[in-house]
C-alpha cells in the first residue's frame, strides 16, 4: 500500500474522532454504543479505553486516500484480481496470492 495511516490526522478526543468516523458509519456506530456504555456507567478508565480502542480508526478515516486505497484493494481482490499484490506474514515475509515467496527486495 503506498499510503500509511497518520497518527497526527486526527485529535485525540471524543468530537474529533466522531467527525473522523463519519466516513464509516458502521464504525461510527460502533463508536458510539461503547462511548454511551463507558459513559452510563461513570467510568473514566471505560471512556479512556473507548478512545484508545477508536483513535486508529478515526486517524485511518482522516488520513487522505487511505481508506480509499482499502477498498479499492478490497474490491480487486473481491472480483479475484490479485495480480502484482504483495502480502506479508508476521515475520514480514512476502507472498503473493497463490502464496508462492516474492522477493521484494527489502530487507529486514
Amino acid at each position: 500500500m503506498a499510503h500509511e495511516v497518520d497518527p497526527n490526522s486526527c485529535e485525540r478526543t471524543p468530537d474529533a474522532i466522531r467527525a473522523a468516523l463519519q466516513r464509516r458509519p458502521d464504525w461510527l456506530k460502533a463508536f458510539e454504543r461503547d462511548w454511551l456504555s463507558a459513559a452510563a456507567e461513570f467510568d473514566q478508565p471505560g471512556l479512556d479505553a473507548v478512545i484508545d480502542k477508536w483513535f486508529p480508526f478515526a486517524c485511518a478515516c482522516a488520513t487522505p486516500g487511505y481508506l480509499d486505497e482499502v477498498e479499492q484493494t478490497i474490491k480487486r481482490m473481491a472480483e479475484g484480481d490479485t495480480e502484482g499484490m504483495v502480502f506479508y506474514d508476521a515475520d514480514g515475509n512476502a507472498y503473493d496470492a497463490d502464496n508462492h515467496p516474492v522477493d521484494t527486495g527489502r530487507r529486514g
